[in-house]
């Protein structure tokens, strides 16, 4: 078992196999009700229960590094450039000192605007080892966009890749206060200048004295200090901070390398699996299930800083014992693009799907052109992330698996909000270790997401069959889904009623056999303003947000359905685009 000097509040023990006897970490009301009623409608985890440790989250992923201190932890797919474990370790511990030394305070927040690379990791857990919080950016985002979330989170600091520098100090000119900008410019072996205000991130991992690390670190709370803070637009609205808590990342990493669902082979000597990791770490999936889960196993992690066929196909071809974390549409190309050949799949092992819903027959087609165990799970960035997941000998590809141990799950309806016994079709909601402690700054929009007994309401329709398998049938959540991104409509709706020309919008989406789905605006010219175009719109659009935002079609009504407190009716909007389209194929 890990101790910590640092860790002030333990994390203890939940037992969900019993519900009359849950630990402290669930409310006393709550308690006091399941232990004197029989609850049909509340499911527990078919796994074991397990102990989660008192640990900070680099603790806990490296507690068995020493194991294999000399194989290859990290390594770029595309430079061959790399850390091993015991490297890894020492150059996090570097940058926990230099961010320290730098006069960082507790509850500070650094930035990461970084592509999956190597240094990633170096500053994912360099930062959590020096109790600050950690926060991380799409590297697609826009100078505005990158400029919001700073602000929003407080960051002291951003740790940028050079491809990002400028936008990152375009953001940095439009705060309203200071930001530390360190760059990392010398990620292929070619050092690049750089601005004398930026400092390079090589500066961070010189060689330095660690060994008094722990008492200079601030100190951690387990239970209450945000180790992470990625950013969620939740079950509807703009981007909220997601406050994820070393007990919140630990769990989910115990979860999801319990034993009886593990998919990861022992590291041994002679064998190491491989990930290839093209889920972009910003995102919850990717940090915690390829990054994480990988490296407290003993795994080699392969880096690609975006999904691109030739360098993708090529980390399948040249690496072996290959776990695939995949998004939606990384499985359609894979199970039916033409260059992807029996040959670049020889090695895979496992593909597991998550992010977003994958049809059961692109799953299926996957599996027919290699033979390899394909899975699914499910979660939330507010669930750190995973919630179910399937165990690799469950045959039923339609369903995101069973509970994860530690976990209970229910299902409510999704007018009443009334418990449904299980088996009936509502919104799912969980509670466990692993659910979020907060919105940053939002109150009320966390009260809207976890109710006062604990429940996380995942805006999510599916239903938990009798072996505890989960299955999701519809999203009650507004998010379009553009491969595997959270576009949240009501940002595209404030950025188009800025628009001059344009007195009202709304957006929905399209589904699309390429991206999952697409943004569809429409829109209510300005009075005199009836001769804009389609694509002076799109382009206004794309000026203001990342490429995967950008609005599709651009459809022009005379107003927008809403009911009558002003909520659009984007239920209306999807019928008005299927009847244009079926007009068109006529």
């Amino acid at each position: 078992m890990l101790k910590s000097r640092r860790l002030l509040v333990a994390l203890g023990k939940i037992d969900l196999g019993r519900p009359a006897a849950l630990s402290s970490n669930f409310p006393v009301n709550y308690l006091s009700r399941i232990a004197s009623q029989k609850h049909d409608s509340i499911v527990a985890s078919p796994w074991k229960s397990i102990d989660i440790p008192d640990a900070t989250l680099p603790e806990f992923v490296f507690e068995n590094s020493s194991k294999w201190a000399d194989k290859v932890a990290v390594e770029c797919g595309l430079t061959g450039k790399g850390y091993t474990y015991d490297e890894l370790r020492i150059n996090s511990k570097r940058l926990a000192c230099a961010l320290l030394k730098a006069g960082l305070n507790r509850g500070d927040t650094v930035t990461l605007l970084l592509p999956n690379m190597p240094e990633y990791a170096v500053s994912y857990y360099g930062v959590m080892e020096a109790g600050l919080t950690l926060s991380a950016i799409n590297p697609l985002y826009s100078a505005d966009e990158i400029a919001h979330q700073l602000t929003d989170s407080g960051s002291k600091y951003i740790i940028c890749h050079h491809d990002s520098l400028e936008k990152a100090l375009t953001a940095r000119n439009l705060l309203e206060r200071n930001l530390h900008v360190i760059c990392v410019n010398d990620f292929d072996g070619r050092t690049r200048e750089i601005p004398s205000c930026v400092r390079p991130f090589s500066d961070l991992i010189s060689p330095r004295d660690i060994s008094d690390l722990e008492k200079q670190a601030h100190p951690v709370a387990a239970n209450e200090t945000t180790a992470f803070l990625p950013y969620s637009s939740g079950t509807t609205g703009l981007p909220k901070g997601v406050c994820l808590t070393h007990k919140n990342l630990v769990a989910n990493v115990a979860q999801i390398t319990h034993n009886d669902i593990t998919i990861n082979q022992p590291t041994t000597k002679d064998h190491q699996d491989s990930v290839i990791a093209v889920l972009p770490f910003f995102h919850i999936y990717g940090s915690t299930v390829s990054l994480s889960r990988t490296l407290r196993e003993g795994g080699k992690v392969v880096t690609l800083p975006k999904f691109e066929p030739a360098s993708f196909l090529n980390s399948l071809s040249t690496n072996k014992n290959i776990v695939l974390y995949a998004a939606p549409p990384m499985i359609i190309f894979l199970a039916s693009h033409p260059s992807a050949t029996e040959k670049h799949l020889k090695h895979l092992r496992i593909t597991m799907t998550g992010g977003a819903p994958c049809s059961d027959s692109d799953l299926e087609k996957l599996f027919d052109k290699k033979k390899h165990v394909v899975i699914q799970g499910y979660g939330l960035t507010e669930s750190a992330p995973v919630l179910t997941h399937s165990h690799q000998d469950y045959k039923d590809r339609a369903s995101t698996g069973a509970i994860v141990s530690n976990t209970l799950a229910k299902v409510v309806d999704t007018e009443t909000g009334k418990d449904l016994p299980a088996g009936e079709t509502g919104e799912l909601c969980f509670k466990g270790p692993q659910i979020m402690k907060c919105y940053h700054n939002r109150p009320e929009a966390t009260a809207e997401t976890i109710d006062k007994d604990g429940w996380l309401h995942t805006g999510d329709v599916g239903y938990i069959n009798e072996l505890k398998n989960c299955f999701i049938v519809d999203r009650k959540k507004e998010l379009i889904k553009v491969k595997g991104f959270q576009v949240p409509p009501a940002e595209l709706e404030s950025i188009l009623r800025q628009h001059p020309k344009l007195y009202d919008a709304g957006v929905t989406s399209l589904p699309c056999s390429r991206n999952g789905e697409v943004p569809v605006a429409f829109v209510v010219p300005n009075p005199g303003n009836q001769n804009i175009k389609e694509e002076e719109i799109k382009d206004y659009v794309a000026s203001k947000v990342a490429p995967y935002k950008k609005v599709s079609k651009v459809v022009f009504v005379d107003a927008i359905p809403k009911n009558p407190s002003g909520k659009i009716l984007r239920r209306v909007l999807k019928e008005m685009i299927q009847t244009e389209l079926q007009q068109k194929q006529r």
